[in-house]
C-alpha cells in the first residue's frame, strides 16, 4: 500500500508497520490537534485522519511562530528508563534482528551558501552569558565504568563544516503542553532523522496518540544563529514500534523521520541536504562500536552550542538498545550517533561507506546525574522500511543524489 501525499491536508497513514503524518506547512500556534478516527493496530487495516487547512483556521507560519522568547524557553524532552540497583536499564533483551547490515553513503554539501543566507534568531542581548571554554574536557566515566569524552564543538565555526553541518537543533510544539526541543541530523537530501519521541506521542490508547506540530529544524545552530537558515517540515513518520508502544524506554525502535520543505538559498531553490551535506547510515552496528554523538544537551552550554561525545559500546540497555557513556542529558534526544566520524586522512585504512555513518539516534538517559550514559535503539529493518517509505520514488528527489 502507498500513502498519498498532499501539500495542504495532513494525513495519517498506517502501512507496512509505519505511521505517517503529511503535515500542512502552516500549523496552529501551540494548540493544533489532528482530527482522527480510531487507529488500527499494527498490521491491521489502514486508517487516516485529516487536519483542516491552515488558511481556514487562521494559522500562522511556523517560522513566525518561533519568536526569540519561544526558542529560548523551549524545554528538552527527556525519557528515563527504569533502572536497577546497578544503575542500568531494566528491560528484556528482546529479539535481535538477524538481517545483514544495510546502509548507504553520505555526501558533503554541493551548494555554497552566501554569507547573507544566515539568520540571527535570538538577539545577543537576550542570550545568557556562558563561561569561556577553550578545550576538550578531561576524560570522564560513569560510576560503573562507561568511559567517554564530552566536549563543546570548537572552534565555534566548526559546526559549519561537514559532517558537523548535518546536525542541528529541532524545535516543536506538543499540543496543549508547550514548546520543546530535541536534536536531529540530515540523513538524505530532504530527510532529517531524530528520535520517534521528538515526532509523535506514543500510547496504547488510540485517543492519546498524536503527532506534534510546529517543527523547525536549524542545522549547525550556534548561540542563537542559524548559519544555514531555518527549515520547515512537509511530512513526518515514526515506526509502529514507537507509536503503538506505551511511550516508555528502552524502546526497540525509537526513531522518526521528517521530510523537509525546500527553500531559496541565494538565487535558487535548494534541498536541505545540498546545503548541509548528509550522513550515510548503517543498520545493526550498535552492539560493538566506537562512535561520535552530536547534539544540543541543555545541561551543557544551556543547549546554545553543539556538543559532542566520543565513546564505545558499554552495555546492552535491553530491548534492542545499547548504552554508551556521555555527560549529555536532555536536549540531546534525536541527536546522531555516527560511526567513523570526520574527514579521513590520506593513508588511513578504508572505512565502511566512506565514513560518517549514522547508526543510531539518542533515545534515553538516567534520572540520576551520577551514572552518566545515554541509550539508543539499534537501527534495524524497521528503520530501513521507514526510510524507504519517506524517500518515496526516485522522482520525488527526497533521497536521490540529484535534484528532481
Amino acid at each position: 500500500m502507498q500513502c498519498p501525499k498532499t501539500q495542504w491536508i495532513a494525513l495519517w497513514c498506517l502501512a507496512s508497520g509505519l505511521v505517517f503524518l503529511w503535515a500542512a506547512p502552516l500549523v496552529l500556534p501551540g494548540t493544533a490537534h489532528a482530527q482522527s478516527g480510531s487507529a488500527s493496530s499494527p498490521g491491521g487495516m489502514s486508517s487516516s485522519a485529516t487536519q483542516s487547512s491552515a488558511a481556514a483556521l487562521g494559522q500562522v507560519p511556523v517560522e513566525q511562530y518561533w519568536t526569540p522568547r519561544r526558542l529560548l524557553n523551549a524545554k528538552p524532552v527527556e525519557l528515563h528508563p527504569q533502572v536497577g540497583a546497578n544503575g542500568l536499564p531494566i528491560a528484556p533483551q528482546g529479539l535481535a534482528d538477524t538481517a545483514l547490515p544495510e546502509g548507504e553513503s553520505g555526501a558533503p554539501p554541493s551548494v555554497k551558501v552566501p554569507p547573507n543566507a544566515g539568520k540571527v534568531l535570538i538577539p545577543p542581548t537576550l542570550l545568557p552569558t556562558l563561561p569561556v571554554q577553550t578545550g576538550v574536557m578531561p576524560f570522564a566515566t560513569s560510576n560503573f565504568g562507561a568511559y567517554f569524552t564530552t566536549s563543546r564543538v570548537f572552534p565555534a565555526n566548526a559546526v559549519q563544516k561537514y559532517p558537523y553541518s548535518t546536525a542541528g537543533k529541532l524545535f516543536f510544539t506538543i499540543q496543549g503542553v508547550g514548546n520543546f526541543l530535541c536534536s536531529a541530523s540530515v540523513l538524505r537530501p530532504r530527510i532529517v532523522v531524530t528520535a520517534g519521541h521528538c515526532v509523535a506521542e506514543a500510547s496504547t490508547n488510540p485517543a492519546l496518540r498524536h503527532f506534534y506540530t510546529n517543527w523547525l529544524f536549524i542545522p549547525a545552530y550556534k548561540n542563537g544563529k542559524a548559519p544555514y537558515g531555518t527549515w520547515t517540515v512537509s511530512g513526518a513518520s515514526v515506526t509502529n514500534t514507537w507509536y503503538f508502544s506505551d511511550g516508555s524506554v528502552p524502546n526497540a525502535q525509537d526513531v522518526g523521520l521528517l521530510v523537509m520543505n525546500d527553500q531559496f538559498i541565494g538565487s535558487a531553490v535548494q534541498r536541505i541536504g545540498d546545503v548541509t551535506g548528509w550522513l550515510g547510515w548503517q543498520t545493526n552496528a550498535l552492539s560493538n562500536n566506537h562512535i561520535t554523538v552530536l547534539g544540543y544537551p541543555v545541561n551543557l552550554d544551556r543547549g546554545l552550542k553543539m556538543a559532542q561525545t566520543t565513546a564505545q559500546t558499554f552495555e546492552s540497555g535491553g530491548n534492542n538498545t545499547y548504552i554508551y557513556g556521555s555527560a549529555m542529558r536532555g536536549g540531546v534526544s534525536g541527536g546522531p550517533w555516527i560511526q567513523d566520524f570526520g574527514v579521513q586522512p590520506v593513508g588511513a585504512p578504508p572505512v565502511v561507506g566512506g565514513g560518517n555513518l549514522l547508526i543510531a539516534v539518542s533515545s534515553y538517559g538516567p534520572v540520576d546525574t551520577t551514572p552518566q550514559f545515554i541509550g539508543a535503539s539499534n537501527l534495524d529493518s524497521r528503520f530501513v522500511d521507514l526510510l524507504n517509505a519517506a524517500c518515496g520514488d526516485v522522482d520525488s528527489g527526497n533521497c536521490s543524489t540529484s535534484s528532481p
